[in-house]
């Protein structure tokens, strides 16, 4: 088993086991030593030292405790352990192997059980179900933290944690240039010393309390949050008006205190906001320094009184008492990035009448700013974000190629990728947040387009009390990204040809193809959708693409069929659920029966990005609501016209004059049908379309684009009663009615040849089996009760279709009396005339003058 390497087992997993205590990672000694009998190349190891102690500095990356480990594998060398290379380099595979296997799992907060389905819930369970919720909602909120907790950990590098950093401040106290964190008793009296050796004395102690240095006489306070103001204790044998004088000075150590604590409080990972802020009051630190050090200089030379060193820090007391107001607010918020920014833009307004502090305040806003700014430039200019900290505005949602997305990836783009975080927008860029955001996202669509982009402003974004210095710089770059993307769309990809391309096919405006495909596809779609083969629709939908006027279409390529799983009222009450009570009800499919290729027909479209940010996901969904409803009345119009080729054949019949309710029901149906047809297309989509041309040769960017579109679809959907239940369902039931009405007449139609030739025939034909089939159809001629039974079947559907179609005039008329919409009235008034129009053609189809009727009357 051991190949080449010896080494007692015992001794070896002693080894191993003080390299995984050492390592601190999840593997066990078992495992490990398996792992080596089992490697064929374990004992083949031929790297150097220097290569191996590589490994192991790698390793020790990968350690809970660096340092140890180190440590562990010095001790373990120089006691010339046996093979510890190869143990080494195995460690190494083995820990890499695991960190990458390791996936994490979206956390899902647990679903309260609230009691079993079988038993009915009473009152006596309620304090449990309420205790159960309570718990549940607890444990959602833990998770909920610890995602938000796991979400800020993801500011810092995976190595990070990894690393042993020293905390220099716990173990260093005495590199911070603050007063240290224990108490410093005073150590010296000042009893029996004159008053002029006390003052160059507190002169002395002042100047290094200044300095954040306790002194001998003149002790620092300890401070109980890391901002609060930090007092002195004065030696008891200072001279009253001596102290007095020192303690108006004091608050200038105390602000120099709050300020240190706020820069060493600042850590790696505070942002480059707080970075750059930390430098700038460093510069102004700095400054003090030097101040500090020139009165050291004229204390030397004994001309500095109390009186005078007071005079001289009197300035720089309010220029730190600012300061130190300043990061008070930012450290006991914890502010980052744009916030930090906000508080020192009011902080800067409010100085207005202090000459000196404004200028403070507005160097720190400046010098601040500059981090943020910059990656505002390289979004408005070039439309990528490079904020390592998060501290933008914008927030990128991590979703870099568009390859790797979904397919409705385009639908949820626009609104989804980039998102505003309004905790993070300066005050002073409030008023221009959404031009900004717009012109990054502009600027994003056209590189992903694979155009180079160009920065045409040099002008440096710099803050100013005045908005017009940097609000002209984002107008410009907005005006540019905005005109760029809105030529790229309408010139290079045709956005304005792929609409006229979606209208043709999904709002039926190709009048010859639609005939060709309906005509070419009725045997298909008659069937059930199990029963229909897809590919043999597309074959039919190419042919016929090819052989009418839409063969000229450039884009008729990207067309294809689609068969829906449910019906066309059954998705728009689906849809129209969503947030309500019924939501849940339609969840999942109803059982219902199977439904015909004419219901779940409907065509798609493959959208190329960026025509796909305009024609998405939702929008085709739209298109296709809308076509199905216009399919489904034109199949209905072509069942009806079918039948009036029957009648034609009827009508010249003896006994015709038995057929005229059928006929006048057949020419009531077939006219309310067209009018519908006429109303949606003529009267809705047609003027919407145009409104929609007309407004897109005015728009200035993308967004009036999507805003115009999502107009025009509302208006169709809604003017072509979609988006109303009770009226959608109406409509439904009309045409419903009518399908049946024709199947009837349909299935009738040999029995009325039948029954005309046994008529011709007379006796001398053997008219038995004819005449049984007939009477059981209840529609013959040869006796009075079966002309009754057919009349009474016509007369039942024409009570139906009376009743559909007043149910449909009456949702009609009030909502548009609520809604004051005068569309619906329009065909309202249509449908009123065809009811009116319906009872004339029936008193005038009773008399003997049927023939001359059919003739005057319209037939399509």
């Amino acid at each position: 088993m051991y190949q080449n390497w010896i080494i007692p087992k015992i001794n070896m997993q002693s080894t191993i086991k003080e390299l995984l205590d050492a390592l601190g990672c999840n593997l066990e000694a078992d495992s490990v030593f398996d792992c080596i009998q089992n490697d064929p190349n374990y004992g083949n190891c031929n790297l150097s030292s220097k290569q191996v102690n590589e490994y192991a500095q790698r390793l020790a990356l990968k350690a809970s405790n660096a340092k140890a480990f180190l440590k562990k594998y010095e001790e373990l060398k120089n006691r010339n352990t046996d093979n510890l290379s190869d143990v080494i380099v195995l460690f190494y595979k083995l820990v890499c192997d695991e960190r990458k296997a390791k996936i994490p799992k979206p956390k899902v907060a647990p679903k309260p059980i609230l009691g079993d389905n079988k038993h009915q819930i009473t009152k006596e369970d309620l304090p449990q179900i309420k205790d159960k919720l309570l718990k549940a909602v607890d444990e959602s909120k833990k998770l909920v933290m610890k995602s938000f907790e796991e979400k800020e950990s993801r500011l810092q590098p995976t190595w990070y944690s990894s690393l042993d950093l020293p905390n220099w401040q716990k173990d260093h106290p005495a590199m911070s240039w603050d007063f240290p964190k224990d108490p410093v008793p005073i150590i010296s009296s000042l009893a029996g010393i004159p008053i002029a050796s006390q003052e160059n004395i507190l002169i002395d102690e002042l100047l290094y309390i200044f300095y954040g240095v306790p002194g001998n006489y003149i002790v620092h306070q300890p401070v109980k949050d890391t901002y609060d103001a930090r007092t002195f204790l004065i030696s008891e044998d200072v001279d009253d008006a001596l102290k007095q004088i020192v303690q108006q000075m004091l608050p200038l150590a105390s602000n120099y205190s709050i300020v240190r604590r706020f820069i060493e409080h600042c850590n790696m990972w505070s942002g480059q906001v707080l970075h750059a802020l930390v430098a700038a009051i460093e510069i102004l630190l700095k400054d003090y320094y030097t101040m500090i050090a020139q009165l050291e200089t004229e204390h030397m030379t004994g001309s500095l009184s109390l009186q005078k060193l007071w005079y001289f820090v009197l300035p720089t007391m309010h220029t730190m008492q600012v300061l130190a107001a300043i990061v008070t607010k930012i450290g006991k918020s914890e502010l980052r990035g744009g916030a930090v920014l906000t508080v020192l833009h009011d902080k800067t307004n409010t100085l207005m009448g202090d000459a000196r502090a404004q200028e403070i305040s507005l160097f720190l806003t400046e010098r601040a700013c500059r981090p943020y700014l910059n990656v505002l430039d390289q979004w408005i200019h070039k439309g990528t974000i490079v904020d390592p900290f998060q501290e933008f505005m914008i927030e990128d949602n991590e979703l870099i190629n568009k390859e790797e997305l979904p397919v409705d990836y385009s639908a949820d783009y626009w609104e989804k990728r980039y998102c505003i975080q309004s905790d993070r927008v300066p005050k002073f860029l409030d008023k221009f947040t959404d031009i900004i955001l717009r012109t990054g996202k502009y600027l994003n669509v056209i590189s992903q387009c694979g155009k180079s982009i160009s920065k045409t402003n040099t002008d440096e974004i710099k803050y100013s009390l005045r908005e017009q210095n940097y609000g002209a710089i984002i107008q410009k770059a907005y005006a540019f990204a905005s005109k760029s993307l809105l030529e790229l769309l309408l010139k290079e990809y045709d956005l304005m040809g792929r609409l006229k391309s979606v209208k043709n096919y999904f709002l039926m405006s190709q009048g010859d193809f639609i005939v060709q495909f309906m005509d070419a596809t009725d045997q298909e779609l008659s069937k059930k959708i199990d029963d229909i083969i897809p590919s043999k629709l597309e074959s039919l939908l190419g042919l016929c693409l090819r052989l009418s006027a839409a063969s000229h279409d450039p884009y008729n390529e990207d067309m294809r069929v689609e068969l829906l799983p449910y019906d066309l009222q059954f998705q728009m009450f689906k849809i129209l659920s969503i947030e309500t009570e019924e939501e849940e009800e339609y969840k999942h499919n109803k059982d219902c029966p199977p439904l015909t290729g004419i219901e779940t027909f409907s065509f798609g479209m493959e959208v190329k990005w960026p025509v796909s940010l305009v024609l998405n996901h939702k929008a085709i969904a739209c298109y296709q609501m809308i076509f199905r409803h216009l399919f489904y009345c034109k199949h209905v119009e072509r069942l009806l016209c079918k039948v009036w080729l029957y009648n034609k054949v009827v009508k010249r019949f003896s006994e015709a004059r038995l057929y005229a309710d059928a006929f006048a029901l057949r020419q009531r149906m077939l006219s309310c049908i067209q009018h519908l047809q006429y109303y949606m297309c003529v009267e809705v989509i047609e003027p919407s379309w145009c409104q929609l041309i007309q407004s897109l040769d005015k728009v200035h960017n993308v967004d009036e684009v999507l805003e115009r579109h999502n107009d025009f679809l509302e208006s169709c959907l809604g003017d072509c009663m979609l988006t109303n239940p009770q009226l959608l369902k109406a409509v439904t039931t009309l045409c419903l009615v009518c399908v049946q009405f024709c199947s009837f007449i349909q299935e009738m139609h040999k029995y009325f040849v039948d029954a005309e030739l046994n008529s011709m025939l007379g006796s001398t034909y053997d008219n038995t089996e004819y005449s049984e089939s007939f009477i059981e159809a209840g529609c013959g001629t040869t006796t009075s009760s079966s002309a009754d039974s057919f009349s009474r079947s016509v007369s039942r559907y024409g009570l139906r279709f009376t009743a559909a179609l007043l149910s449909v005039l009456a949702i009609i008329d009030r909502n548009a009396r609520d809604n004051n919409t005068n569309k619906l009235l329009n065909i309202s008034a249509r449908l009123n005339f065809n009811t009116y129009y319906a009872k004339q053609l029936e008193k005038f189809c009773s008399d003997d003058k049927l023939l001359d009727c059919e003739k005057k009357t319209p037939s399509s």
